[in-house]
């Protein structure tokens, strides 16, 4: 059944309310946020405090769980949503009733969402990402997916209704992207999942570990409880082991691999059973383990078009592909729609989709690579760090920093060789195309008629040089181009002026 005979068989002029699981859901958000909240104080019962506090610990979590549950019950039964003309109303609010209206036209994307708990009650989130705001402006936590289903078919059935007057007026017709069946155009196999998780970003999860014992050490410490006092009977043992090579060695090991396993679990559970659909003009992206989710987009709203590879990708073969939406604040990523583990086929398949026979016209050989003074400035900041910690280490006779700062210094100096190598950029009559990366490689590819803003910047050193740097303004963020001929750039720009205002394309 489509969508649009789906939503025929709820009046949602009456007021519904989410689904009974919505009360669980509810009382679980809250719940995990107490218990961020109050992490390091748990942490200061349960090891340094006596009998009496931790029966008044276990006290106070037996009322605040069951305060919590009234509040949830509370909370569901005053959240209600309804259909009113072209606007969506949700009435919400325990102790201070608040009423959201959403004009349809204002709504960008409906996405579904489901976790753990999502699929014990068989349920789905629904997430609205209006115009104007940086997250999704509405949830509804728990609904029934045929609700659901209804709920986005008949907003989309009016958005739907909306875009064929407007095309109509051009004498163009578009089908709707909710009104046609979905036809695969990817999937992610476990063997390339394994593969996107071997080849993940590593030192994200380094960065990560580091963060989460610096986090705790600091909550412990500001909560009162004092580690050296607990630890001081290891000190001397602690001291002895410090100095050893081997367990120094062991850690770094154990570090590594503890990162590898973060990264492997982390990118397994995100994209497992990743698919990608071709549905109508736009694409559907379904990925995830515990928390499913559904994300589509159309091609009138995807402004940039991005995949790139890390250096493990490289060597892998494979790519990351992400495509950002129009909005009328900066995307983040939860904004963007990524798919990984797609090979040069999957991604020329897509960027066929996209842009169709615009996706060719620009060929690698025809890119224009930017001025030397885009290395020159990148090695000049990596010598003005390195060099004082070099000197310093060496005057203070700390080899070890100084060897490790000496070999990290070359790596940044070839790293910003092989900046400047990648970084290109390339024109069509209708396409950007901008290349980067420093071990790895990225892509982004830009339809003209999308540009919304152009700036023309030039600080005192391009100035000497005759040097110039071009911002490219888009409704899904900005695009750059540094450190070309200042004529260039003043060409490009009055280029791409001259090919917004003449085009008849809309940027949606």
């Amino acid at each position: 059944m489509k969508n649009n005979e789906i939503a025929d068989t709820y009046d949602f002029t009456l007021p519904h309310k989410q689904s009974y699981a919505a009360i669980v859901l509810i009382a679980y958000r809250m719940y995990k946020v107490l218990l961020r909240q109050l992490f390091p104080f748990l942490i200061v019962f349960l090891l340094g405090g006596s009998d009496s506090k931790k029966n008044f610990l276990l006290y106070a979590v037996i009322a605040i769980g069951f305060i919590g549950m009234i509040y949830s019950i509370m909370a569901f039964f005053r959240y209600f949503f309804f259909i009113k003309g072209d606007k969506l109303i949700v009435h919400k609010g325990v102790f201070k009733k608040s009423k959201l209206e959403i004009p349809f036209d204002r709504i960008q994307s409906i996405n579904f969402e489901q976790n753990l708990l999502h699929r014990i009650f068989n349920v789905v989130k629904l997430n609205m990402d209006t115009a104007g705001s940086a997250g999704s402006e509405l949830q509804l936590n728990a609904l029934d997916r045929s609700l659901a289903s209804a709920l986005s078919g008949h907003i989309l059935k009016h958005r739907g209704e909306e875009d064929s007057v407007k095309q109509g007026e051009s004498g163009e017709q578009e089908r709707s992207i909710e009104q046609d069946q979905k036809s695969i155009i990817f999937s992610l196999s476990i063997s390339k999942l394994l593969k996107v998780g071997i080849t993940a970003n590593h030192l994200r999860s380094g960065g990560i570990i580091i963060f989460f014992f610096f986090w705790l050490w600091d909550n412990i410490r500001e909560a009162g409880l004092d580690m050296e006092d607990q630890m001081k009977d290891f000190i001397p043992t602690a001291d002895l082991f410090s100095a050893s090579l081997i367990l120094l060695t062991t850690l770094a090991v154990l570090f590594m691999v503890v990162a590898f396993l973060i990264s492997l679990i982390r990118t397994s559970l995100k994209y497992y059973d990743l698919k990608m659909f071709r549905k109508g003009q736009g694409f559907v992206i379904e990925s995830g383990l515990l928390n499913r989710r559904e994300m589509a987009a159309k091609d009138g709203k995807i402004q940039l078009m991005t995949f790139s590879q890390n250096l493990l990708q490289t060597w892998g073969n494979i790519f990351e592909m992400r495509l950002k939406q129009a909005s009328s604040v900066a995307v983040n990523s939860s904004k963007s729609i990524q798919v990984a583990g797609l090979d040069h086929n999957d991604v020329e398949l897509a960027g066929t989709y996209l842009f169709q026979e615009k996706w060719t016209r620009l060929k690698a050989e025809e890119l224009i690579p930017v001025n030397s003074y885009f290395r020159y400035k990148k090695l000049f900041y990596r010598t003005l760090f390195f060099v004082p910690i070099i000197i310093g280490a060496y005057f203070l006779e700390s080899y070890k920093i100084f060897s490790a700062a000496i070999i990290l210094y070359v790596v940044f100096l070839i790293g910003a060789h092989l900046s400047y190598l990648k970084k290109k950029y390339g024109f069509s009559d209708s396409m950007l195309k901008l290349t980067g990366g420093t071990w790895g490689s990225s892509t982004t590819k830009l339809l003209l008629h999308k540009v919304q803003n152009i700036s023309f910047s030039q600080t005192p050193f391009q100035r000497k040089r005759g040097l110039g740097s071009l911002v490219l303004y888009t409704a899904s963020g900005s695009v750059s181009i540094p450190d070309i001929d200042d004529k260039q750039c003043l060409s490009i720009k009055n280029y791409l002026l001259y090919k917004i205002e003449s085009s008849t394309e809309s940027w949606m």
